[in-house]
């Protein structure tokens, strides 16, 4: 059923049946629109000569005209650009910065072009050579321009296509860089449940060496009993061993401290007093020691006891922890704990 609701009259008030007539006014309120958003590219640029922090105090016009026109990043990065790259502006000394594209600045301001055609003519004439003379650059934007205000974006794309062809056949030359050194890194770090999730990026020698030393410890147990491990597990059961191995050696670095304490000048004792007697530093706790190929439920207990009271100096606090801790100020402030 056809609504009757419909009203006969066009909202601006036009003629029905006119088709001509509906593409000239759709034609000029689109020449005008853009005619609008250049004049705003022009206000942009204006506001880059005088300086946005000194106005409004952004830090780029791209921040500042996005929260003016609210609309997103990338659409003000590239609103802000193409207003740059139209217009001539003024440098923080004083120093005029001429357009990429003037040509097409002027023909913008008219309302002729689209924003598509502007940024492929603006992509155009920046890949242009620098042996072009102003004549060549302004002859090769002429022809750009005038197909741009007749034809697609696409089709401008490939004219700039050809003419970069035709003047820079070689195109720019394509800069080696030295290759990138990759250092090895890693993840460590502990969750709500006290578990530890760890991951890693090594390079092929520190992988190589770390598989040949997972893979002999990470087989299934052998003897008469079946291993229900999963591979999962049996790689983190020798991850553990590893870790039993390195501890228990002899070469193994102290741990650092973590704040440096003043030493005390000593004082002259009195007429009449013995001096008093220094304390004894507390000794390290001893290393851990090598985990035993056992099975039996009573020999793992014992080396997991073992190995938590010799890591208890490095376990790192809580994350809740760091919530409580005493101001800076506080001079009762205990030393921090150690943290791998």
């Amino acid at each position: 059923m056809t609504s009757t609701n419909i009203p006969k009259a066009f909202p601006l008030n036009l003629p029905e049946g006119d088709a001509e007539l509906l593409l000239d006014e759709l034609q000029t309120r689109l020449r005008e629109g853009r005619r609008l958003f250049a004049e705003v590219g022009q206000i942009l640029a204006e506001i880059e000569s005088r300086g946005v922090r000194d106005l409004y105090g952004y830090n780029s016009i791209a921040a500042f005209y996005e929260h003016v026109a609210r609309v997103p990043r990338a659409e003000a990065q590239k609103v802000t650009a193409r207003a740059l790259a139209l217009n001539s502006r003024r440098a923080r000394d004083g120093t005029s910065i001429n357009p990429v594209a003037p040509l097409t600045g002027k023909s913008a301001s008219t309302g002729a072009l689209a924003e598509a055609g502007i940024d492929r003519i603006v992509t155009v004439m920046k890949r242009l050579p620098d042996h072009l003379d102003a004549d060549e650059r302004l002859e090769a934007e002429k022809g750009l321009v005038e197909l741009a205000g007749v034809a697609r974006p696409r089709d401008v794309t490939m004219a700039g296509t050809d003419l970069l062809a035709r003047h820079d056949p070689d195109g720019k030359p394509n800069e080696d860089p030295e290759p990138k050194r990759q250092r090895s890194e890693f993840w460590l770090r502990q969750k709500r449940t006290g578990r530890w999730d760890m991951r890693g990026n090594l390079d092929p020698e520190t992988g190589a060496r770390l598989n040949a030393l997972l893979v002999p410890r990470a087989y299934p147990a052998p003897g008469e009993e079946a291993d229900d491990r999963a591979p999962a597990e049996r790689r983190g059961d020798a991850f553990a061993e590893i870790v039993d191995l390195a501890e228990a050696g002899p070469d193994i670095p102290a741990p650092r401290q973590t704040a440096e304490r003043v030493p005390e000048e000593p004082q002259p004792a009195q007429p009449g007093e013995e001096p008093a007697s220094r304390p004894k530093p507390t000794q390290a706790p001893p290393q851990g020691r090598q985990r035993p190929h056992g099975s039996g439920a009573g020999v793992r207990e014992g080396v997991a006891a073992e190995r938590s009271r010799n890591v208890a100096h490095l376990r790192p606090p809580r994350w809740w922890a760091r919530l409580s801790r005493p101001r800076s100020g506080n001079a009762s402030q205990p030393q921090k704990p150690l943290t791998a």
